[in-house]
C-alpha cells in the first residue's frame, strides 16, 4: 500500500511540475546528429539531475530504455517512468550488474537506433564519478555517448548524496543536450566524468547559480 501511494504521489507531483513549467531545450541538433549516424545511443545522466533528461524524453515523446535499481526508491522511479513509456532494465552497478550488462548488449545488438539512459553515478554514488561497466559496453558497440542536464529558475536542492535538484512549479526549465563525447584514446571513466561535470557547470550558469 505504501509503495502504491508513493508511486502515485510521485507521478502526480512530477507531472504537475512538468506541465506547469516553461521548458526551453538547447542543443537539440546534438541529439539529432547522434540519432542519424545509425549507431545506438547511451544517454548519460547524473543522478542528481535525472529529472531534466526525464522531462526531455517527455517533451520529445521518446521511448528509451532506462536502468532502474531494485531498491524501493528505484522501483518507485521505474513505475513512474513506465507511465511515460520508458522501458525498464532492472538492476544496478551494485546488484545484478551482469544481468544488466547482458540486457544492454542484447538491446544494442537488436536495435541500432536504441537509446539507453543510465545514471552514471547511481544508485548510491560516489557523486559525479561514472561507472565503468556501461561505458565499456557503449565502446564495444560504438554507441553515441551523450549527456543531458539542465536547471530551473526556481528549484529545491536536497541534502542527499547527489544534491538532487527538483524544479519548483511554474519555473522556467532549461534543458541542454551536450555534443557527443569522443571516445578515441581516452580513459572512459575519467573522460566521461569530466565531460559530464563540465556540462553540469555550464547548466548552472543558465540562471547564474
Amino acid at each position: 500500500m505504501k509503495f502504491f501511494i508513493l508511486k502515485w504521489i510521485g507521478y502526480i507531483v512530477l507531472t504537475l511540475i512538468y506541465k506547469s513549467c516553461k521548458i526551453e531545450i538547447r542543443g537539440q541538433k546534438n541529439f539529432e546528429q547522434a540519432l542519424n549516424n545509425n549507431n545506438p545511443t547511451m544517454l548519460c545522466v547524473w543522478h542528481g539531475r535525472m529529472l531534466f533528461p526525464i522531462y526531455y524524453v517527455l517533451n520529445k515523446k521518446l521511448s528509451p530504455w532506462a536502468i532502474a535499481s531494485p531498491y524501493q526508491d528505484g522501483a518507485i522511479v521505474a513505475s513512474i517512468l513506465k507511465k511515460w513509456n520508458v522501458k525498464i532494465i532492472w538492476g544496478s552497478s551494485n546488484r545484478n550488474s551482469n544481468k544488466v550488462s547482458k540486457k544492454m548488449k542484447s538491446i544494442f545488438e537488436g536495435d541500432k537506433n536504441a537509446i539507453i539512459c543510465i545514471t552514471n553515478d547511481g544508485p548510491k554514488g560516489p557523486k559525479h564519478i561514472a561507472k565503468k561497466g556501461s561505458l565499456e559496453i557503449a565502446r564495444k558497440f560504438n554507441a553515441n555517448i551523450i549527456t543531458i542536464t539542465g536547471n530551473a529558475s526556481n528549484h529545491w536542492q536536497f541534502k542527499s548524496w547527489d544534491h538532487f535538484v527538483m524544479p519548483k512549479p511554474f519555473s522556467k526549465i532549461i534543458i541542454h543536450v551536450a555534443p557527443q563525447y569522443n571516445m578515441d584514446g581516452t580513459d572512459l571513466v575519467t573522460g566521461v566524468s569530466s565531460y559530464m561535470r563540465d556540462h553540469e557547470k555550464m547548466a548552472d550558469q543558465f540562471f547564474n547559480v
